[in-house]
């Protein structure tokens, strides 16, 4: 099943699971958030409380996740033990103690750029590097040099290259007015997320359906079209040329079409037919990044719409990537790592003298099963408030959010709460010849 994920070179459990916990109390907040701000997401502008709340979504939800989630998979895709444990362990209380100062001076300050926002602003950048040296001292320990892992190499070098000119915004907000936010917001969503989700989701997504014989070719066109339309997006933004922008925006959509290609293939040639929670989620994500890749189309000729719509258009492409496939993955892939990483801590040296419980026996299938469908039903309403610019649609979808991050919540403190459970082996006798 998950034995991909287990690895002689796994890090202590201490290092990961705090990253999940922390993320699952951060998601709770982003929807309540969410309920509260929702007036602002049928203006024709950004409030600062969306900005915070769409920071405490990238950087409280997402990136502390995906932190967490790597730390166990880098041994497991490049083959060497993680750097240093210290390094990871200090990212996390810097990320986890710098995001809600960030978002707190948000919602307080966001013109004058208050010394929290400095603050919590340096100690996410300091986290991310302390991430990057790590992954990429890992890296260079590896004898692995697979397509994946230039993906997930890549992805920090954009990582980087996005807290910094975040940083360098927060400290001269006057370089707004020069587009620096749009190339600010493209390599935290393209070059960090994407980039990342390709080659994390290109190396478990085949493990997890147990596929074969998939086609490499798309994983190197996808490579180098999303890459090369990361660098010339950047220009296009710097020269503000719109024909460069279309032609950027459409590299990037054919990447990733690649990537919906290479698990399509996955998805069709898999052993295990019956999908299990985790799957149907991940599933989801592709089919709403099919839909995220349509509005970002539409997003590169926002400069030719009118200011309204542009901004809608905008919105939906941000929460289609970051609400919609992003989410919906790491709502999935928690029950495909997760219980597994929590059931090596507890179990690994038990297998063949007691019997264990299976990882998907640690979380409530009840649960996980209602907000599968809590949460489409607040995606699906959420986009739809904002394309009508209808506040009750929009608080609607969020109550739903909150449903989906209760129960997701309380799967997750399920399954890091587990309690080791044996029972006696139980050897049939057999029965007597007549």
């Amino acid at each position: 099943m998950q034995a991909g994920l287990s690895t002689k070179n796994a890090p202590s459990p201490s290092v990961v699971l705090p990253h999940y916990a922390y993320s699952a109390v951060a998601f709770l907040v982003v929807a309540f958030l969410l309920f509260a701000e929702a007036g602002d997401l049928t203006m024709t502008s950004l409030s600062p409380g969306i900005l915070g709340t769409v920071h405490l979504l990238i950087l409280g939800w997402a990136t502390m996740i995906i932190f967490g989630a790597l730390y166990q998979l880098i041994p497991v895709v490049m083959e060497v033990k993680l750097y240093s444990e210290k390094l990871a362990m200090a990212s996390f209380i810097l990320l986890g103690v710098g995001t809600p100062l960030m978002v707190w001076s948000f919602f307080h300050s966001f013109i004058n750029s208050t010394v929290l926002m400095s603050a919590g602003g340096s100690m996410a950048v300091l986290s991310v590097i302390l991430f990057a040296v790590n992954a990429l001292k890992s890296a260079a320990k590896s004898e692995v040099k697979s397509l994946e892992n230039r993906f997930i190499i890549t992805s920090v070098f954009w990582l980087f290259l996005t807290v910094a000119l975040g940083l360098t915004i927060i400290f001269f907000p006057e370089i707004l007015n020069r587009n620096f936010l749009d190339i600010h917001i493209h390599f935290g969503f393209v070059g960090w997320f994407m980039m990342l989700v390709v080659g994390v989701a290109s190396t478990l997504m085949p493990m997890f359906f147990i596929s074969h014989k998939l086609e490499k070719s798309y994983l190197k066109i996808a490579f180098w079209a999303i890459n090369s339309g990361l660098v010339i997006i950047t220009g296009a933004f710097f020269i503000d040329n719109k024909i460069l922008t279309v032609l950027s925006t459409v590299l990037i959509i054919i990447g990733f079409a690649f990537f919906i290609k290479y698990n399509y293939d996955a998805y069709k040639k898999r052993l295990r037919r019956k999908l299990d929670i985790g799957m149907k989620h991940s599933v989801l994500a592709f089919v709403l990044l099919a839909l995220a890749l349509a509005a970002g189309l539409l997003s590169a000729f926002s400069s030719w719409l009118p200011e309204d719509i542009a901004l809608k258009t905008n919105l939906v492409y941000g929460i289609a990537l970051l609400l919609g496939f992003l989410t919906a993955l790491i709502l999935g892939q928690m029950y495909k790592t997760l219980p597994f990483i929590v059931w090596l801590k507890l179990y690994q040296d038990k297998v063949g003298k007691f019997k264990t419980p299976l990882p998907a026996d640690m979380h409530s299938q009840k649960a996980a099963d209602i907000h599968y469908y809590s949460y489409f039903l607040g995606f699906i309403l959420l986009i739809a408030g904002v394309v009508l610019s209808m506040t009750l649609l929009i608080k609607a979808a969020a109550v739903f959010l909150i449903v989906t991050a209760v129960l997701y919540g309380y799967n997750v403190m399920k399954i890091l709460l587990h309690k080791q459970k044996l029972e006696p082996l139980s050897f049939a006798k057999p029965a007597p010849k007549k």
